[in-house]
């Protein structure tokens, strides 16, 4: 009874360790490298001119808006926005004229904080976020359908419109 009660507790004990296993390290450099190259890429084969933020992200101002405040992190801001992988397949969008996504700046990803300063209200930019400033090495699902799913180290490009600007009281 003894010998059982061992083997299977040595047993359980070589499956724990065999579950162990070390996450592989995120290499932030060597995946924006990678993300460059897709972004250029991407700049290349649809025509659209990009010019490089000091953060790493790619925009490209479509229109410059006309608000008065530049845009601080500590903004409530309405847009409408639609997001795609590089492949053109859309994970995420306001779906309708009226339809806006309410946010205060410093609470969403750190490509939108970088980009969206760029533009006032009733502008509109479009952002290539690499990984890095986007959701990194972590896949991330959107809704329920299966072409909703963003995987792990993708490059996001967001067309966002400027709704509006709420400063902070």
């Amino acid at each position: 009874m003894l010998k059982n009660r061992l083997l299977l507790g040595m047993i359980f004990i070589g499956c724990v360790i065999a579950a162990c296993e070390k996450p592989e390290v995120y290499d932030e450099q060597s995946q924006y490298e990678i993300d460059e190259a897709l972004i250029k890429k991407w700049s290349d084969s649809s025509g659209v001119v990009l010019t490089k933020h000091e953060s790493g992200v790619y925009y490209n101002i479509i229109k410059e808006g006309t608000g008065a405040d530049v845009v601080t992190l500590d903004d409530t801001l309405k847009v409408q926005y639609e997001g795609k992988l590089l492949t053109d397949s859309v994970f995420s969008q306001t779906t309708a004229e009226t339809d806006t996504f309410r946010f205060v700046l410093k609470t969403v990803m750190p490509g939108w904080q970088q980009g969206l300063p760029l533009i006032k209200e009733g502008g509109e930019i479009r952002l290539l976020i690499p990984s890095k400033l986007g959701y990194r090495n972590y896949p991330v699902k959107h809704g329920e359908l299966p072409r909703q799913q963003v995987p792990a180290n993708s490059v996001l490009n967001f067309k966002i419109d400027l709704k509006k600007v709420v400063k902070k009281k």
